[in-house]
């Protein structure tokens, strides 16, 4: 009697999940921790030879720790909302301590090997704080790594969701492996990764604050008011780095089902840019095989929306993911080359004007001046980890750790 009563019960358990589709001992939750996929370990020797090979030199550094490194599979939400998988890198100093975290935001990238998890190189910066004394983790995104979606490229939601969901996957692996961490979080990326983690302050702060705290953030050189930065490259006869307008207006397109390929771009890109972003291809060679002249790439129609602002879907998801509609309580420095070439200057200095008049009262501007946007990378990064140790507790000294970049 009691079997029966047994599957009398079990049936009615697996009929009431499947009847409103949902199972909370079935289905994952977002930052659950899936697999580590690799580990391995770096001494100080060979963290300094690294420092000094993707760097030519340039960093002075104060390499206190031999490190773990570790490639992580994960649960995140796609822009649909729905459960999907991704990859990043955690890197671990070996030590002991109680640390502080730091999630570290890669710049614009295309092909899908081209990151952390898969190349500690595309983790360098993960690599320093790590030499240094923060467990930091460095999130590939959707679209790199393990995940072979198309990746969604300056996409508000999905970039905040992949870094919060992997700061939760790390402080679950820490957990479990006797990793002791104390309640400060830092946030900061160049480029890209500057909107990306811009936008994951923001979410953190406006929707997670219960769960965690941001003790600072350094967006740098990020492209924070997309319409801005669209019509800056727009209004111009030429753009350098075509791909980066292409990028976010095709991750649009299938982001909100638009079909619309072949009313904003000319023939044949229309057709060619959704397999040059296939993730096969880095960006350099994506460049080679599109126009510079935005006449060629883009239709004049188009183009007379952006210049005349003419409302239309681009534009209003332009606007829908840019990041100065909030009032942000952590201390923020917006790093940004005043002579940048690729992501207009005006993006920090609007960020700090409407961040200001938004409530936001510990916001600094550090400017480098006669910096483009390749010049201007080691310099922030120098600013911002020496800025962020003046604000860490659990580090052993006071001093610098970038002494000098030469």
């Amino acid at each position: 009697m009691k079997k029966i009563l047994l599957v009398i019960i079990s049936a009615l358990i697996i009929w009431s999940c499947e009847e409103d589709g949902t199972s909370p001992l079935l289905i994952p939750n977002r930052g659950e921790l899936v697999e580590v996929l690799r580990e391995s370990s770096m001494n100080t020797d060979a963290i300094e030879l690294l420092f000094n090979q993707l760097s030519g030199g340039g960093f002075e550094i104060d390499v206190k720790n031999d490190v773990r490194i570790i490639s992580v599979l994960y649960r995140t939400i796609d822009w649909n909302g729905d459960l999907v998988n991704a990859s990043g890198l955690l890197v671990i100093p070996q030590n002991g301590d109680v640390h502080s975290l730091i999630s570290l935001q890669h710049g614009t990238q295309s092909k899908r090997e081209n990151v952390g998890s898969q190349n500690i190189r595309y983790g360098f910066e993960a690599l320093i704080a790590g030499s240094i004394g923060y467990v930091a983790v460095a999130p590939d995104y959707l679209g790199f790594g393990e995940s072979n979606t198309i990746h969604p490229y300056h996409h508000e939601e999905t970039s905040a969701a992949t870094v919060i969901d992997l700061l939760r996957a790390a402080r679950e692996y820490c957990a479990s492996n006797g990793i002791n961490l104390n309640d400060q979080l830092f946030l900061a990326g160049y480029s890209q990764g500057g909107y990306v983690t811009m936008a994951a302050h923001k979410e953190i702060e406006t929707n997670h604050s219960g769960e965690f705290t941001v003790t600072a953030s350094a967006p740098m050189a990020g492209a924070h008011d997309l319409l801005l930065t669209a019509r800056n490259v727009i209004s111009n006869d030429t753009y350098d780095r075509p791909s980066f307008l292409s990028y976010i207006v095709y991750a649009y397109n299938e982001i909100y089902a638009w079909d619309m390929m072949d009313e904003i771009f000319k023939s044949p890109y229309h057709e060619t840019v959704p397999i040059l972003f296939d993730g096969s291809l880095p960006t350099w060679e994506i460049d080679s095989q599109l126009p510079n002249k935005i006449s060629d790439l883009f239709k004049e129609d188009f183009i007379n929306d952006f210049v005349e602002g003419n409302e239309n879907p681009v534009i209003n998801a332009f606007v829908e993911n840019s990041l100065l509609d909030w009032s942000p309580s952590a201390p923020i420095t917006l790093i940004h080359g005043n002579a940048d070439d690729f992501v207009p200057y005006e993006n920090a200095v609007n960020a700090k004007t409407e961040l200001e008049a938004n409530g936001g009262a510990q916001i600094q501007l550090v400017t480098i001046d006669g910096g483009t946007h390749s010049t201007s990378v080691l310099p922030a990064i120098q600013y911002t980890i020496n800025w962020f140790e003046t604000l860490r507790t659990d580090k052993s000294t006071s001093t610098n750790p970038i002494s000098k970049i030469r």
